[in-house]
């Protein structure tokens, strides 16, 4: 029990860490008005601090009942496409195709390895609607409060973080991405690991 108890301590200890000094990190903002008909609302930032390169972003608006639109077909006809902005750096961005784009609560965008390296910033449009409100033209950048973005850093390590209101003049919510990801694995470790703690704990009062 002993072995069990600090095996899970050091589990848990890890992970907390892990997550509060972690080297390997991203930020974003999206602008305060309309996603619709911009080439720059969305920033992001490669603030890793040990020269990885992002490999892949995911945002995820299914949370807050949003799609990317970016044709003028069902579900939303009133679109504007995926395009980088000229003020983003040369990050080697791939871009899906829109029309197989279109309607998706999810998108990816892939980089170009050793290409969108620390320190660099990647800036694009897209248009996003509410399923709940179609062509309303595109979410505003508070609505994104919610919706989450994962990054994949060139050593395989895969981060998240969730939108929240932003402070920052010009902008409606950021994202700071530094947590990782847990494994299936290391949730079930947890719980061994606070069931142990727990047991220890009663042990010791009785």
């Amino acid at each position: 029990m002993k072995l069990l108890r600090n095996a899970s301590f050091a589990a848990i200890t890890a992970l907390f860490c892990s997550s509060a000094f972690a080297q390997i990190s991203a930020s974003g903002q999206i602008i305060s008005g309309t996603t619709f008909g911009t080439d720059h609302a969305f920033q992001f930032f490669n603030t890793s601090s040990n020269n990885q390169y992002i490999t892949s972003l995911v945002w995820d608006l299914t949370p807050i009942g949003g799609f990317f639109d970016t044709t003028n077909t069902s579900p939303g006809t009133s679109s504007s496409p995926l395009r980088q902005s000229n003020q983003s750096d040369k990050v080697g961005a791939m871009f899906p195709n829109n029309s197989q784009q279109n309607g998706k609560s999810k998108l990816t965008i892939n980089f170009a390895p050793n290409s969108f390296a620390a320190g660099e910033k990647f800036i694009f449009g897209v248009d996003t609607d509410y399923f709940s409100c179609l062509d309303c033209d595109g979410i505003n950048g508070n609505g994104f409060v919610g919706a989450t973005v994962k990054a994949i850093f060139s050593n395989g390590d895969a981060r998240f973080g969730t939108y929240v209101l932003s402070q920052k003049a010009g902008f409606g919510s950021e994202v700071n991405i530094m947590a990782p990801v847990p494994e299936p694995e290391t949730y079930a470790l947890m719980g061994m690991g606070l069931i142990g703690l727990f047991a220890a704990s009663r042990r010791k009062l009785k």
